[in-house]
């Protein structure tokens, strides 16, 4: 359990950062530094895009560099050292006044930065372990990180302690919260990288001696070749589109639409608590019945409490505590059970062909991740620039509708779509057993 909880402690910090980027970042640099939406929106898109099809290559330096500390740890720790850095410049400008170029080249920087992580460090997760209950352990283990590092983030952007009166304030500035973010996650980077180093030594790794060239191609064919890795990728391409469309207009909905913006911080609190509190039921079901099933009962679920968003307006705050507690319940499953169904296709792979590149199919993996939250996040806020929204209190019933829709309305699409693409999902329980077995002889 203790390599479980030191691999998975690194999410804390990094997800703290990358949660505040795409959700907090956006309407900073709207409000505070006149960048309009559509350029927030299309620059996201083009650097994720960028650093989605660029994740392959890191997936392929993983599986082949091998120092003393291992293949993975040297990357992980270079990629997040860098992604921390550039983090600092974007949540804290160094001039009073920023324009685009600033803005592009420290969020291309903070991309780089997790691109050199993130294969890395998913593929580690995948080999801690070959068990098909507890890789659903490992992913629900770094995933409860991640949730509590985007509950930390949330509290610190909306509240801060008042050293003069000893007293927690809140309703404080974008500006001041961005600060206490990034200082508490260096923090907690420095922190968990020492752990991660030192922490246990790696078993033998995966080795695979027919894996000293990279060819995409080979990949490529796998995919083609491997139907339930291109549903599984759809699907959660789908449900990515789904589940980034409500973060990237979060704060816009709440200052909008509730009128409430000092609230905005607790609110996301609330939500990602929720997500918190649903760690240990969804790990319950999945030892219990197959994952996929487990999936599609979730995304159902979030589809029945997300739909009365469409109905709030100004002042209905206690319903939508309600909707951001029990909509965050879902959202540990779409973060961990996913993943964890990859890696029993990729022994699946390796049964067929022998070869077992885990970094390079996490890196696909990343790809359609990564491509799906920055279309999400892109065109949510290229949508509502396009419809004409502002920054102040004038915005038209037309306007605020199709706000409302985007956040609430067009998730719940895309979510029945990818519903309807896994509930007959092949591979379940008993399949992978078999699986294991004939791996073992």
């Amino acid at each position: 359990m203790l390599k479980i909880l030191v691999y998975g402690f690194p999410s804390l910090p990094l997800a703290s950062l990358y949660f505040s980027i795409y959700v907090l970042l956006g309407e900073f640099y709207f409000d505070n530094y006149g960048l309009s939406l559509s350029i927030i929106g299309s620059t996201f898109i083009i650097i994720r895009l960028i650093d989605a099809f660029s994740d392959p290559i890191m997936g392929y330096i993983s599986d082949n560099f091998i120092s003393k500390y291992g293949k993975r740890k040297p990357w992980v720790i270079i990629g997040g050292t860098i992604f921390v850095f550039s983090t600092w410049f974007l949540f804290v400008p160094i001039f009073n006044s920023v324009g685009f170029n600033y803005f592009f080249f420290w969020l291309l920087m903070a991309t780089i930065g997790w691109t050199v992580a993130y294969a890395p460090y998913y593929a580690m997760g995948a080999e801690l372990s070959m068990d098909y209950l507890e890789r659903s352990n490992v992913t629900f283990c770094r995933e409860l990180f991640t949730i509590l590092g985007i509950v930390i983030a949330s509290l610190l952007y909306s509240i801060s302690f008042d050293f003069e009166y000893y007293i927690f304030r809140n309703g404080i500035s974008s500006k001041e919260g961005l600060i206490q973010i990034c200082i508490f996650s260096s923090f907690a980077f420095l922190f968990s990288m020492i752990l991660f180093l030192f922490g246990h030594k790696d078993k033998k790794e995966f080795s695979n001696n027919k894996n000293n060239n990279f060819n995409i191609f080979e990949i490529f064919s796998s995919l083609q070749k491997q139907e339930l890795m291109r549903k599984l990728l759809f699907s959660h391409f789908i449900n990515g589109l789904a589940n980034g469309l409500p973060p990237a207009l979060f704060v816009f909905f709440v200052n909008s639409i509730l009128k409430s913006p000092e609230l905005t911080g607790f609110l996301l609190f609330l939500y990602f608590l929720g997500a918190l509190m649903g760690v240990p039921l969804w790990v319950f079901l999945s030892s219990k019945y197959d994952k996929h099933r487990v999936w599609c009962c979730a995304m159902i679920y979030a589809c029945f409490i997300f739909m009365f968003v469409l109905f709030l307006d100004e002042g209905d705050l206690t319903l939508f505590v309600v909707i951001c507690i029990f909509s965050g319940l879902a959202l540990s499953a779409d973060l961990a059970i996913p993943s964890s169904i990859q890696a029993d296709i990729i022994d699946l792979e390796f049964l067929k062909t022998g070869k077992r590149l885990t970094a390079q199919f996490f890196a696909f993996w990343g790809v359609v991740s990564k491509a799906a939250i920055a279309l999400s996040t892109g065109i949510a806020l290229i949508l509502l620039d396009i419809v004409g929204f502002n920054s102040g209190d004038n915005n038209s019933t037309f306007v605020l509708f199709w706000l409302s829709f985007i956040y609430g309305g067009l998730p719940i699409i895309l979510k029945i779509v990818s519903i309807y693409l896994m509930w007959d999902f092949k591979l379940d329980r008993k399949a992978h057993a078999e699986i294991s077995l004939k791996l073992k002889n």
